[in-house]
């Protein structure tokens, strides 16, 4: 997550919408969700590499954030055993700040995606990769459902986004991390509060990721527009 990216979310950000529910107590794959948590460099933006987090959904395709792989000319995914194979972006949305790519990367474990909407007090886990290319699983609950008025990932034009204001502690480099709840993956991590500490903010999944026809047809490379 860039500084100057963070920066615009502390000055723009909204809240709209806020919604209760009650807390979820159904079980979920640790170990699947790890094992589909992979490490994501980008390459091509100033003299340091970019680092964000991408998780295998089904088609084989990974998901991240935009902001991670904006204006690369190199992307490589590292997964857990420390395997290494360049990637594609076959998806790349800067209004959303979401991004999908495609790797001839092992993981052979995907994980599936929530149907229903997230609620307030639904709990489930961030996977982040550590710096010896584990995947430490974090503990997250829902504070809020929100609607947040922002702008894309250049700044440059009103955008806004459905998604969630969760607790947890994310760092610059786990942008694009999946909050995984009860029966799937919820939302990605675009930002965290600059207001309050250990909180950031997902945005939820489009129908692009959700539909299986939709994901099947993210075949060709797409260009990832200029850097941030």
């Amino acid at each position: 997550m860039k500084r100057d990216t963070r920066a615009a979310v502390a000055a723009t950000l909204l809240t709209l919408v806020i919604a209760s529910g009650c807390a979820s107590t159904a079980r979920f794959d640790r170990e699947q969700i790890a094992a589909a948590t992979v490490r994501v460099r980008a390459e091509g933006c100033g003299p340091r590499t970019e680092l964000g987090v991408g998780t295998l959904i089904d088609d084989g395709l990974l998901v991240t954030a935009a902001h991670v792989v904006a204006g690369s000319e190199y992307i490589e995914v590292v997964d857990r055993e420390g395997t290494t194979a360049a990637a594609e972006v076959v998806l790349f949305d800067p209004r959303l700040d979401l991004a999908a790519l495609r790797a001839p990367i092992a993981p052979t474990i995907s994980v599936s995606l929530r149907g229903k909407r997230a609620e307030v007090g639904d709990r489930g886990v961030v996977a982040l990769p550590t710096v010896d290319a584990a995947v430490e699983l974090v503990d997250v609950e829902v504070v809020q459902r929100v609607t947040i008025r922002t702008t894309d990932i250049y700044g440059g034009a009103d955008v806004e986004r459905s998604g969630l204001r969760v607790a947890v502690g994310i760092e610059p480099g786990d942008s694009g991390a999946m909050l995984h709840l009860p029966d799937g993956g919820a939302g990605v991590v675009w930002s965290r509060s600059l207001t309050t500490p250990d909180q950031a903010w997902t945005v939820d999944l489009p129908s692009a990721l959700l539909e299986d026809a939709a994901r099947r047809e993210l075949t060709d490379p797409v260009d990832t527009g200029s850097c941030p």
